[in-house]
């Protein structure tokens, strides 16, 4: 399996079977340096824990090829440019930020996302990016929209006729994920919705929050999912917040070994998973509190 993830310009990793080849790319230089080192545990997480130990070159905001208002999402741009783009720009777009071949099952699922939402989002202002990234867990949100004071994570089960209990969940994680890793959504209030593009079923609309003022999932019918978002524009009361600074906010997830293993084979940036205020000192106290946690539970066979 050979996979390349980039981490700056002129750096990249590249996974070959279970070696891992950094290529460095000097400045002024024709020539591409590469340094070979077996691909475990320790090699991998050295470079997510620490990745300005590695000496890189980190381009311009004029050298970053233009993505719309965010580089974390395949599409971005105000709603109502959305509107007017034809949904063949649009999955161009998404083919050329993506990092995968464009198969006719994926275009065809974005054609009927797309068609779905210009239908419904005709009078609203806001934002919306399409396959947002999620760096912790490698994975993406397929519609963030922002609209007033509210962050919509909106996933589509193109085809499905039932609301799956994993698809309930994954679209929950999605807005737990932002709530609590994605620094500009710490205090606004998120909203996931689920839509089941062939249910025949139609379920009361309910808007519950918990504290942290995340909602519980929204499970509509895709003619119910313009009555959901009016819904929750006319409960969540709030002030609009600066939609640009959202776009372009910090992510700090702190992944676990395994989640920053997927993240990295599905060819997120080092960066972008790695999680910076996690200093060393923090760290040794919070090692040394959970062995005495640990030695109190076994003194009190607990």
């Amino acid at each position: 399996m050979i996979s390349t993830c980039p981490i700056a310009a002129g750096v990249s990793i590249r996974t070959v079977g279970f070696a891992c080849v950094l290529n460095v790319i000097p400045r002024g230089s024709p020539c591409k340096i590469s340094y070979i080192k077996p691909l475990d545990s320790n090699s991998v997480i050295s470079r997510l824990e620490n990745p300005k130990g590695l000496t890189m070159e980190i381009p311009t905001d004029s050298q970053r090829p233009p993505v719309g208002l965010s580089q974390r999402a395949w599409y971005s741009a105000a709603i109502s440019d959305f509107l007017r783009t034809q949904p063949d720009t649009i999955i161009g777009q998404l083919a050329t930020n993506g990092d995968f071949a464009l198969l006719p099952t994926q275009r065809d699922a974005w054609l009927v996302q797309i068609s779905l939402l210009q239908v419904n989002l005709v009078g609203l202002t806001g934002s919306l990016f399409l396959e947002f990234s999620i760096p912790r867990i490698g994975r993406r949100i397929d519609t963030v929209l922002l609209i007033d004071s509210v962050v919509f994570v909106i996933e589509f089960k193109v085809g499905r006729i039932a609301f799956e209990r994993a698809a309930v969940e994954q679209v929950w994680d999605y807005a737990l994920d932002l709530k609590n890793f994605h620094k500009a959504s710490h205090s606004v209030s998120i909203v996931p919705i689920l839509i089941a593009t062939e249910t025949t079923t139609t379920l009361p609309l309910k808007l519950l929050a918990d504290d942290d003022k995340v909602y519980r999932p929204i499970l509509v019918h895709p003619s119910g999912f313009r009555e959901a978002v009016d819904m929750a524009l006319l409960t969540i009361l709030g002030e609009a917040f600066n939609q640009q600074q959202w776009a372009t906010a910090p992510y700090h997830p702190t992944p676990t070994i395994e989640e920053a293993a997927r993240a990295l084979y599905a060819q997120h940036s080092v960066e972008a998973i790695a999680r910076y205020d996690a200093g060393a000192q923090n760290l040794r106290v919070t090692s040394c509190r959970v062995e005495e946690l640990v030695d109190e539970a076994r003194a009190k066979k607990i």
